[in-house]
């Protein structure tokens, strides 16, 4: 597919800013959508959408007129600042997929849906393909349920005739991400001279995906218009212990402290240990950035671009 103009919910957030630079750097416009006007270079094609408010046909036409593909990478992922409630949670992750998708699928607009890892039922199994089941564990609170939901929405499209692909990440980092998720505080204490303080079992694995990595997918889903759901993850996960080693390094300071019984801990688990055959087969796609390329362009608040 030869695309000119792309559209991009989020566009300001974490994954988005990665998106913009994968995509402009392959000469696509970007028609980026956010929830609020921002003055700068990209004024001129800055569209306005709070994703809790329903639009009407007209209203997406004027939106996201110019585009002939739509990249949802919007949501609200809740953090220790004031606290989305339910409601509001389910308008902007799940009503809001159902508002966009019907408009694409009227207007035969193509749709990449950034979901994520957290819909998979058995999140914590090794190895794990896209025809794993899917569902609500309770992990992530609403929020992971709001995930859930909105694939539900679009796959439901799909029957219909819409042309959607979704993306599964593992656990995303890169430029933008909050101060109050783990890595930053890591890096944070570590830049200070600090001690990082871990707790058993240090040896838990997560697999960490940078955001440029997971453009550089987005990139290619709309290069081969391969309209599927696809598993994107680094395929190795990090422990705990590692991930804290990786934040020193970066820095060049601080140091770690392991608090409690570690003969007695609990046994180690995994999370997000996917698949990602399809991708590489189907997209040409595979993981670029390690995880101390990652953490360094995170302490930095680099912008990475795919390639």
């Amino acid at each position: 597919m030869v695309l000119s103009a792309v559209a991009l919910t989020g566009a300001t957030g974490m994954l988005g800013r990665h998106v913009v630079s994968a995509l402009e750097s392959q000469g696509i416009r970007v028609l980026s959508c956010a929830r609020v006007a921002r003055q700068g270079k990209d004024s001129a094609d800055r569209r306005i959408w709070d994703l809790g408010q329903w639009r009407s046909m007209d209203e997406m036409d004027a939106l996201f007129e110019g585009a002939q593909a739509i990249v949802h990478a919007g949501a609200m992922v809740p953090g220790n600042s004031k606290l989305p409630g339910e409601a509001e949670l389910f308008d902007v992750n799940v009503r809001a997929c159902l508002n966009l998708g019907e408009w694409a699928l009227a207007r035969s607009v193509p749709v990449v849906h950034v979901s994520g890892a957290i819909v998979y039922a058995e999140q914590d199994r090794e190895n794990i393909d896209e025809s794993a089941p899917t569902g609500y564990t309770g992990f992530g609170g609403f929020y992971g349920l709001t995930k859930v939901l909105a694939e539900d929405i679009f796959q439901r499209l799909q029957q219909r005739g819409l042309q959607a692909a979704v993306l599964r990440p593992s656990s995303i980092y890169g430029a933008g991400l909050s101060p109050t998720k783990m890595l930053r505080k890591f890096l944070a204490t570590a830049a200070a001279g600090g001690t990082i303080e871990l707790v058993p079992p240090i040896e838990d694995r997560i697999d960490l995906i940078h955001a440029a990595d997971v453009a550089a997918a987005v990139a290619a889903v709309l290069k081969t218009g391969a309209w599927t759901t696809f598993n994107l993850a680094s395929g190795h996960p990090s422990t705990v212990r590692e991930i804290a080693d990786a934040c020193l390094a970066v820095t060049g300071k601080g140091d770690i402290q392991v608090r409690g019984d570690v003969k007695n801990a609990r046994t180690p688990g995994v999370r997000f240990s996917l698949n990602c055959e399809r991708a590489n087969r189907a997209l040409g796609w595979s993981p670029g950035v390690s995880l101390h390329q990652g953490m360094a362009a995170l302490f930095e608040n680099r912008v990475l671009t795919p390639g």
